[in-house]
This record gives structure tokens, C-alpha cells and sequence, in this order.
């Protein structure tokens, strides 16, 4: 018993690196599509959602976006400015080449479950029958999993999703960095949290 316990440590560091990219590819759920209207980028993360859904602009694969988010950074909050993280999105998709004519703004929404109602809500306003999801791509999974619990295909509205890779650390290589430790182990703590929850 003693040996092949230590057969499992021994082939477990061995083949650690493999097991961690597992782990992390078990987060990530993407779509592939070739062009869509509207997308959604959730709120949050604004340098890299931003960024992401301005690729995907100047690809040709999305024309319109919307941002949502009513929640404040700290950061931003430190230096006495009120802005949400919808308007950062905005800027960011601006800086980026996004025209701003392209870009809706919903101030609304602290948490993905929020954002999911409110979207719904948007989409059958505007008769939209099908939309992209952007959020972080460790989010992504969480992002699903919300989605696909609201009422979007009873309402015929088809559903794509896409992560930003992040700009502090590589989700594959997530172990060599602290901020990768962080999200990854945040996202899991969310996972049990909604399924405890939701």
C-alpha cells in the first residue's frame, strides 16, 4: 500500500504540469462562431474583456458591444473617481479602436447571475436571437453555467462564449505566478459557492 502511495506522489510530480493545465482547461469554455452582432462584455477585468472584444471587432466578429457592470473598482474609487466598471470597459474599448457609436453601456449588474437577468431582459427587448459572452477565461466555465441556467433558449436566443486571456499571468503556465494561483483558486472557491447557492 505504502509503495504504490508513493508511486502516485512520484507519477503526480512527474507529471504535475500536465495535471495543472488540466485544471485549468476545465474552467475554460469558449465558442466557435464566425461573426455575431452583439456582444456582451461582463463586468470586470476591463483592460483584458476590453481588449479582447476590441480583437475581436477589428476581426469583423462582433459589431456591436455592450458593457455591463454597477460595480466601482477600489482602485479607481482610491483616487476619488466615480466611475463604474461598465464606463472602464467602454474606455478600454475605445482606446482600443472601437467606435463609440459601437458600444452600449448598461450600468446595471454586481454579479454574474445579475448580469445573466439583465441580459436576458436586454436580448428579448431587442429581439436578439443570438449573442457573445466576453469574460475572463477562467470565468468562463461560471459563465456557462449561469447562462445556460437562464431562460435563453426557451426564448430562442443561442448563446457564444469567449474568454480574455489575461495580461498578468498565462492561464496554461497558471502555477509560475501568484496572480495565477489567486484566480484560479478564487474561480473554484466561485464554483462551489454557486452550486451551494444557485
Amino acid at each position: 500500500m505504502l509503495v504504490l502511495l508513493f508511486l502516485i506522489m512520484i507519477s503526480s510530480f512527474i507529471f504535475r504540469a500536465s495535471i495543472f493545465r488540466v485544471v485549468a482547461n476545465y474552467l475554460i469554455v469558449e465558442t466557435n462562431y464566425n461573426s455575431i452582432e452583439y456582444a456582451f462584455v461582463l463586468s470586470g477585468g476591463a483592460f483584458d474583456r476590453g481588449n479582447k472584444g476590441a480583437a475581436l471587432y477589428h476581426e469583423g466578429k462582433v459589431k456591436h458591444f455592450v458593457c455591463t457592470g454597477a460595480n466601482q473598482s477600489p482602485d479607481i474609487m482610491a483616487l476619488g473617481i466615480d466611475t463604474l466598471e461598465s464606463d472602464l470597459t467602454k474606455l478600454q474599448l475605445v482606446k482600443m479602436g472601437v467606435p463609440e457609436a459601437a458600444i452600449t453601456l448598461i450600468k446595471e449588474g454586481t454579479s454574474t447571475l445579475e448580469e445573466a437577468e439583465i441580459i436576458l431582459s436586454f436580448c428579448k427587448a431587442q429581439g436578439l436571437d443570438s449573442i457573445l459572452l466576453i469574460s475572463a477565461k477562467f470565468h468562463t466555465r461560471r459563465v456557462y453555467q449561469v447562462f445556460t441556467k437562464q431562460q435563453f433558449t426557451e426564448a430562442g436566443i443561442y448563446v457564444c462564449f469567449q474568454g480574455a486571456p489575461s495580461s498578468l499571468y498565462d492561464e496554461m503556465n497558471w502555477w509560475k505566478s501568484e496572480y495565477g494561483l489567486i484566480a484560479l483558486n478564487n474561480e473554484y472557491l466561485k464554483q462551489l459557492y454557486y452550486l451551494v447557492n444557485y
